[in-house]
């Protein structure tokens, strides 16, 4: 919006050589957004005002007052929101009177003195065209606030997904912080320490009411240009308000059968197959006689990102049984026995978990199967390959990117001896070091042995991989191209990562290029 500062150093204002004699210690002072310009000489024009104008005058209605009616004048104006008073001498007063300079003063009134006659006309129509410009803008601005949240809103991406589509418009970070102080969603970091950053800043901040309660807020960090995040945030605190109201609200009747189907699915003891397509039906799942069924687990802090990213799939791929079972999101997949159908699924929850603005939340696409028999089976497995530490840096993965660990769980007697009988030099020079070469190793087979894929997936350059790579060479006393050692040293560093907790690394870069 047009401001104080900017309408005074506006050439038709700058002709009326302006002199400001007091204000600018005031709250908002210079920068004090102008709403409105306006000129009168009317004493009694404060009940006439709504607040914001810039009023020029030429003093007449003061001319014969005494000073405390002066003072009262501009108290009155001040207390009335004017945003700057302008007073052009010469004509009813030969200067600014010094009891209405200590007022506006005192009050932190912006009071102006125009020492040039430009038609107050001129003056007036000139702001006003660029504060109706402005105000256009601004509108405009809002509409596609409200434009970007009703289309999060329509595809069900929940709370971060409402919160990403507000986060991409301003090109800024935001979070949602309940009441109690939790990070509840974070939107353009990178992790919640950057998240927390935000906070930290000090950044604007807007209240989110539900129920006529204060349930928590929604903070912008620091970005380029000079949106109105402001106003961003009033129209997209309401919004995240109803989508907390919706994530609490109870499923309807076919979701209340699908969380039971799948709770029991997970339980010690299966319901019989017969019963499964039954039931299955009952919610709304009926997979085709040629469709095979995947099971996907989803660990999402908060469970209406997961079901929006779930939920959104199913409109590509067709029939699907989805609900929160305990901690994590479930669901059954129906997709046409033809091709890679776990690729298939897997591409779909990759641009769903986009589209819903990149939520934090991890998720595993399970094995085919063709028979309801199977389903209790796929879901088991994509559950256990859920909680394997991964090296895939990507949120949504498969169960076959996890097989040697499924397999190895099994069975943990064996993997600390596998382990250093394998990978035992490598792991004491990474000691020593502080460096990963087993995690660079591990990487490097699971590639096809391409030290450019290798470096890109690590994030360095091509000679540090080389560097790494003869390293552990050197260390292993043989080749890792070697056909006769290259399944043995992906199991163990398959072993070792079910063995040894995650580490945290310093700049988020990987490892370390010793």
């Amino acid at each position: 919006m047009l401001t104080v500062r900017e309408a005074l150093a506006h050439p038709v204002v700058v002709a009326a050589q302006p002199r400001v004699l007091a204000g600018t210690d005031g709250a908002a002072g210079l920068d004090a957004p102008v709403r409105w310009v306006h000129s009168s000489e009317i004493y009694e024009i404060g009940p006439l005002l709504a607040g914001g104008e810039l009023l020029l005058t030429t003093g007449l209605g003061v001319a014969t007052v005494d000073a405390g009616a002066r003072r009262h004048y501009v108290r009155d104006l001040a207390q009335r929101g004017l945003a700057a008073l302008a007073l052009e001498t010469g004509r009813s007063l030969p200067e600014v009177p010094a009891e209405m300079a200590d007022e506006a003063a005192r009050c932190g009134l912006v009071l102006v003195e125009l020492r040039e006659v430009v038609p107050f006309l001129r003056i007036a129509e000139a702001l006003n065209t660029l504060v109706l410009g402005s105000a256009t803008l601004a509108l405009r601005f809002a509409e596609q606030v409200t434009a970007a949240i009703e289309a999060a809103q329509a595809d069900e991406r929940g709370l971060s997904g409402v919160l990403a589509a507000v986060g991409d418009l301003l090109d800024r970070p935001l979070v949602l912080v309940s009441a109690s102080g939790a990070l509840i969603a974070a939107a353009g970091s990178a992790d919640d320490r950057q998240a927390w950053s935000v906070l930290d800043a000090g950044g604007p901040r807007v209240d989110v009411v539900v129920r006529n309660r204060r349930w928590g807020f929604v903070a912008a960090g620091s970005g380029p240009g000079t949106v109105d995040v402001a106003t961003a945030l009033r129209r997209l605190a309401p919004a995240l308000g109803l989508e907390v109201l919706r994530s609490h609200r109870l499923p309807g009747r076919t979701g209340e059968l699908a969380e039971r189907l799948l709770a029991d699915l997970t339980a010690a003891a299966a319901p019989a197959a017969t019963d499964l397509l039954v039931r299955a039906g009952s919610a709304g799942f009926h997979p085709g006689a040629g469709d095979v069924v995947l099971a996907v687990a989803v660990d999402a802090p908060e469970s209406r990102a997961g079901t929006s990213v779930l939920a959104a799939a199913a409109r590509t791929t067709g029939p699907s049984l989805r609900g929160r079972v305990g901690p994590e999101v479930l669901a059954l997949f129906a997709l046409p026995d033809r091709g890679d159908a776990v690729g298939t699924l897997t591409e779909v929850l990759d641009r769903a978990w986009t589209r819903a603005g990149r939520p934090p939340l991890r998720i595993c696409v399970g094995e085919p199967v063709r028979s309801p028999a199977g389903w209790r089976w796929t879901l088991d497995r994509a559950r256990r390959a859920l909680a394997v530490r991964s090296q895939a840096p990507a949120p949504v993965t498969t169960v076959r990117s996890h097989a040697l660990e499924l397999l190895l769980g099994q069975d943990r007697s064996q993997l600390e001896a596998l382990a250093e009988a394998t990978l035992g030099a490598l792991r004491r020079w990474d000691s020593r070091h502080g460096s990963d070469l087993v995690g660079t190793v591990e990487t490097h087979l699971r590639l096809g042995c391409s030290p450019g894929r290798t470096a890109a997936e690590l994030r360095i350059g091509r000679q540090a991989t080389y560097q790494r790579l003869r390293r552990a060479e050197e260390l292993l006393g043989h080749r890792l191209d070697d056909p006769d050692a290259h399944a043995a040293v992906l199991v163990a560093a398959a072993a070792l990562r079910l063995l040894t907790p995650p580490r945290a690394t310093g700049d988020g870069r990987g490892p370390s290029s010793r």
